[in-house]
């Protein structure tokens, strides 16, 4: 899973229920709700970042000013957007990512910017900084010739054209893979990922969990943060790892031959060579997609409502607890959580396997965040699931149980 032209929305942990914060929105383009930086965290992964030809454009909650807006008074905007609008500037960025409350960015230059929430330094502005916040796009310090990123609950992840894996923000749970625990709990610099752990080179693609972190290297899975529900693959004996696990399938092989991956809250997912799909973690909603609802370390195979293995499994998303899979054939198949309707099935019923989501047209890719997911299809973003805070951008706020179009792209 990478995150060049369209990138990966990783999805975070526990969060504040979305769906009771529904006040926080709008049915307009528009929302004078909030107009300041939330005393306290209030929601997460309910806002997002589209792209129409290169600019970026934002929709959703903006309580952080994570959308990128200010008034023509130069002051912040913190109005939530159910409609996307460009970000301040209306900056040509080449990829992005959304993490809890937060959002960053790269040039062409590979330059990285960030914005939105800073309380744990997941900007990423140097030690020196005071920001609580940002509505604008401001520079990462120190970090350059950046070619993938990956945003978490509240860390975040670059990886730099010379194979090196960068990280900051939260380290409460050892997500940003280095030995010794960050000051405070948290970085506001980036720090070097995994030196010097056997076989952690060739990364080519990068995933940022709820607070844990997955690198695809050389073929292999290898995971680091928090591991309490098996989300790194290690026994559940170890509550959080600091140091890159390679992830096996069992006990003494590892699992190798992945060709994609992805980070939900507390679930992770890997796409084999054969295109099979195998997860491990967290399944109390059925994310874990084979059947069950019992936490594993181990990874299992995402089994299809219709019976047998998910194949031809060509991609894979992860929200905070639900996923979704996009086959070579265009299909798009979800399980997990479903009571806000993002298994685009028309149900509100949870599916500890995969069912297929009602997309007539083929898909080309998919996302998935917070509670909500998507899918491109004939040159169009369909959206379903979560739409609390106009995240999906319809115009609209509220449940979205069935695939409808976006507005404006």
């Amino acid at each position: 899973m990478t995150i060049k032209q369209t990138c990966f929305h990783k999805i975070a942990l526990l969060l504040t229920a979305i769906s009771l914060l529904s006040a926080c929105g709008s049915s307009s383009s528009s929302s004078s709700i909030p107009t300041s930086i939330p005393a306290t965290e209030v929601a997460y992964y309910a806002h997002n970042l589209v792209f129409r030809n290169s600019t970026t454009l934002s929709v959703g909650y903006n309580g952080y000013g994570q959308l990128g807006l200010i008034t023509v008074l130069n002051t912040d905007d913190f109005g939530n957007r159910s409609v996307p609008v460009y970000i301040t500037g209306n900056l040509l960025f080449s990829g992005f990512a959304t993490g809890g409350n937060h959002s960053l960015a790269f040039f062409n230059n590979s330059t990285v910017r960030s914005w939105g929430n800073n309380r744990l330094g997941q900007l990423g502005l140097g030690s020196t900084n005071t920001l609580t916040h940002s509505s604008v796009p401001v520079k990462v310090d120190g970090l350059i010739l950046v070619k993938l990123l990956a945003a978490g609950g509240d860390h975040s992840l670059a990886l730099k054209g010379d194979d090196t894996l960068w990280a900051w923000g939260s380290n409460e749970r050892r997500q940003l893979g280095v030995t010794a625990a960050a000051p405070s709990g948290y970085s506001k610099t980036p720090v070097r990922v995994g030196a010097g752990v056997p076989g952690f080179s060739g990364i080519s693609s990068i995933a940022a969990g709820g607070r844990f972190s997955l690198a695809r290297a050389s073929g292999s899975v290898y995971a680091w943060g928090e591991n309490i529900k098996g989300q790194i693959g290690k026994p559940l004996t170890f509550a959080s790892y600091s140091i890159p696990w390679r992830v096996g399938v069992n006990e003494t092989q590892p699992l190798t031959g992945v060709v994609g991956i992805a980070a939900g809250g507390a679930t992770a997912y890997a796409i084999a060579s054969d295109k099979t799909l195998w997860a491990w973690g967290n399944s109390n909603t059925g994310q874990l997609g084979n059947g069950s609802k019992i936490a594993t370390y181990v990874p299992v195979k995402v089994q299809k409502s219709t019976g047998g293995d998910l194949t031809g499994v060509v991609h894979v998303a992860a929200g905070i607890q639900h996923a979704l899979a996009r086959l070579d054939s265009g299909e798009v198949w979800a399980w997990g959580y479903n009571s806000l309707g993002q298994l685009g099935s028309g149900l509100l019923t949870d599916s500890a396997v995969a069912v297929k989501v009602v997309l007539t047209p083929a898909a080309t890719d998919i996302r998935a965040f917070g509670s909500s997911s998507m899918a491109r299809a004939g040159g169009v973003w369909y959206v379903w699931g979560d739409n609390s805070y106009g995240q999906l951008g319809t115009g609209t706020t509220g449940k979205i149980l069935l695939p409808e179009k976006m507005s404006g792209l």
